[in-house]
């Protein structure tokens, strides 16, 4: 396998004031897990921002993430509230886990897909996320649409100063493409309680509408929606996200 995992490490204790997700994530990825009907497989589940609401709803969630520190905050937040349904946490690669049993829906939500850089990783990620699946199971993903103008425009300018990130708090943002490779470098520059800086980056490889829809079909899946938000509106060029559900083919 290539690619480049991220080091959560200096930035977990951040991430939930900064990484608040995408507009109706929580409530769809809930909604599709209670319609599931059995367990619910979810690939980077990071510090349960997700998962725990759909645990919390009943369902039973087993959470993969190959942060060992993502996953700690997890389980301390999952441990403070009373939950009804069940959550398994569990470190693990995305390109490589198994499950001992099948489950009924595999998510991997908020843009986690982005972070396999190469078509094998990503191939990889998919098969198995098939293999985990019953059959007839459905996956549902979300990762953003490419605004072509905004790189454009990012080449044109080149190099820059770091600007705000909206959000809480002091974060500095750097961000540079690689349109050949279809790479988006991000560091974010974050300011701890003590006054002291911290310095995160991580690296995505952004994709296309048609270039995600032969990979799910190269996979073994059919597609079954294309969404351009997390509350069904129909995808256009307007869309910023795009929000796919397929289901397990054969």
């Amino acid at each position: 396998m290539s690619g480049e995992r991220v080091d959560y490490a200096p930035y977990a204790a951040f991430y939930d004031a900064h990484s608040v997700g995408v507009a109706g994530d929580v409530a769809f990825y809930r909604d599709l897990a209670l319609e599931a009907g059995g367990p619910v497989l979810e690939i980077g589940v990071g510090t349960g921002r997700v998962a725990i609401p759909s645990a919390r709803a009943g369902v039973h969630v087993i959470g993969l993430d190959l942060s060992v520190e993502m996953l700690a905050i997890a389980r301390q937040k999952a441990r403070s509230g009373a939950s009804p349904g069940r959550l398994d946490l569990a470190r693990a690669d995305m390109r490589a886990f198994a499950l001992r049993r099948p489950v009924a829906l595999v998510t991997i939500p908020f843009r986690t897909f982005l972070y396999n850089l190469a078509t094998e990783d990503q191939l990889a990620t998919l098969r198995c996320a098939r293999e985990a699946l019953a059959p007839g199971g459905r996956l549902a993903l979300n990762v953003f649409n490419p605004n072509v103008l905004m790189i454009a425009d990012a080449l044109r300018r080149g190099p820059e100063a770091p600007r705000p990130r909206p959000g809480p708090g002091s974060v500095e943002e750097w961000q540079a493409y690689e349109p050949t490779a279809q790479l988006s470098r991000t560091t974010w520059s974050v300011r701890s309680r003590s006054g002291a800086r911290v310095r995160f980056s991580f690296t995505l490889r952004y994709v296309y509408r048609y270039e995600i829809e032969h990979l799910l079909a190269r996979a073994g899946f059919a597609v079954e929606a294309l969404y351009g938000d997390h509350f069904r509106a129909p995808f256009s060029e307007a869309s910023t996200e795009m929000v796919w559900i397929a289901r397990r083919a054969g």
